[in-house]
């Protein structure tokens, strides 16, 4: 009976596992995907949109949530002098998140 229920554990973190490896992947994604959004209403080229994905990846890891990548956002926006609605970024992250996390998913189930 024991080995049923290892069986069993082993089974719902395998689950666990795969499922925050996909939100990973989803959350990459979508960041770089609203960096080309948010590059293009900076006037950035197509190596300053990769670079500036990786810098919201980064702030996307400062503090739970998007709050951080939103603040980073509009802070840059307001540098560049750039006026940018915060619900309207957050409306292309919310987007850009759920495409990315269909293409991971229809990825995932190609393997």
């Amino acid at each position: 009976m024991a080995d049923v229920f290892n069986e069993r554990e082993k089974g719902f973190e395998a689950k666990f596992k795969l499922d925050e490896e996909l939100k990973f992947k989803a959350t990459s994604r979508g960041n770089k995907m609203l960096a080309e959004w948010v590059g293009e209403r900076f006037g950035m080229s197509a190596d300053q949109r990769q670079a500036y994905g990786k810098e919201l990846a980064i702030a996307d890891l400062d503090k739970p949530g998007h709050d951080d990548l939103l603040d980073k956002i509009m802070k840059d926006a307001e540098a560049r002098n750039i006026t940018l609605v915060r619900a309207e970024v957050e409306k292309e992250m919310r987007r850009c998140h759920a495409v990315a996390l269909e293409q991971v998913a229809r990825d995932q189930g190609k393997k």
